[in-house]
């Protein structure tokens, strides 16, 4: 049975602002956690078991008072060309992503708007402060974080007090024009991640209904019947994306990189309604998960394992296994979920998706 955390309005967005109200310390439970993400009833069992996120509010306190720091000119050089000059770019877009995210949570919670208002400083500031975004590497790094904000809008446009007139317009206008979903390898995964969430926060019901049906035509086309991603196991460390004398070497990482958007997007999806995980598309990421999860766990298995003298990258990059296992559970999966040291948990995912 989906669980749907919130049904979205038939049709087109609909593009309410928060115009602000009186001033009032805390968001009712009941109100938080409803727009799309997270999943109603693991919101539900977090608020109940403050525990589980202890770590994590006191990170939200630490950053009460966080400044962000947009970048006028969001142009990075490609990755593969000047990885440092990338950086210097994008780590404020990744820093500012992160902390608006968690404090979002924190928000959806505790319902305390301390937390509301930092993630909000840092979407306006963002929305506003970013001039240009460059072809090329800036448009796919946007794709890979900008879904950190559009769920972090997701979670505190609960707040009454948040004008997001700016950040709605800036999502509509800048960002989803930059969608990549349409490409064939990664970056449609992360296009359609871009989409969902930003369909759950704009309440776009269309805007999901495309992502949705896009996310099952990658899965048709990317997913061979071995469960192998053909495009990305054959990835190397450098712009010879398929080629050089590592090539491979970076496949395991990027099976985990392209399964990660696509599980996340999946979860947004069921949250609203959509169940992807059934039907033909739904099968081809079991099939995907399935043989990522025995890559993970024997990686001397993995196609390019011996020509890299042993040697991957990114292996243990999979915490969004526990949102797979939940939802289509296999047995080597649910031996390197017990392992853990799970990489690539910038969502909190060990902690909502824990087991009661």
């Amino acid at each position: 049975m989906i669980t749907a955390v919130t049904m979205m309005l038939a049709g087109c967005a609909s593009d309410a602002v928060h115009p602000g109200g009186s001033s009032t310390p805390e968001a009712t439970p009941a109100s938080l956690g409803s727009a799309g993400w997270p999943e109603v009833g693991d919101m539900e069992a977090w608020r109940a078991t403050p525990a589980r996120w202890q770590s994590l509010r006191t990170t939200c306190d630490r950053h009460i008072g966080y400044e962000p720091h947009p970048v006028s000119d969001f142009s990075p050089p490609p990755h593969y060309v000047d990885r440092e000059g990338e950086q210097r770019i994008v780590k404020p877009f990744t820093d500012d992503g992160d902390v608006a995210y968690r404090e979002a949570l924190c928000f959806a919670a505790s319902g305390d708007r301390r937390y509301a208002e930092v993630a909000e400083r840092i979407l306006d500031a963002w929305a506003a402060g970013v001039q240009r975004i460059g072809q090329g590497q800036g448009v796919a790094d946007v794709n890979f974080m900008f879904p950190r904000y559009a769920l972090a809008a997701t979670m505190v446009r609960a707040d009454s007090q948040w004008n997001d007139a700016k950040f709605r317009a800036f999502v509509r206008q800048r960002v989803l024009p930059l969608s990549t979903a349409s490409r064939n390898n990664n970056f449609g995964n992360w296009g359609v991640f871009l989409e969902a969430s930003s369909a759950a926060y704009l309440q776009d019901r269309g805007l999901m209904q495309r992502a949705a049906k896009r996310w099952q035509s990658l899965m048709l086309s990317q997913v061979a019947q071995d469960g192998s991603m053909p495009a990305e196991i054959c990835r190397s460390n450098t712009s010879d994306y398929c080629g050089g004398a590592d090539k491979g070497v970076n496949g395991l990482s990027y099976t985990h990189y392209t399964l990660f958007p696509t599980t996340m997007a999946a979860e947004i999806f069921r949250n609203a309604g959509i169940d992807v995980y059934a039907g033909n598309a739904g099968h081809q990421l079991s099939l995907a998960y399935a043989r990522a999860a025995q890559w993970t766990l024997h990686p001397e298995t993995f196609p390019y394992y011996a020509s890299n003298n042993g040697h991957l990258n990114g292996v243990r990059n999979a915490a969004y296994f526990r949102i797979l296992q939940r939802r289509m559970p296999n047995d080597d999966g649910r031996a390197v979920i017990a392992q853990g040291h799970l990489g690539m948990d910038g969502f909190e995912i060990e902690s909502l998706y824990a087991q009661p």
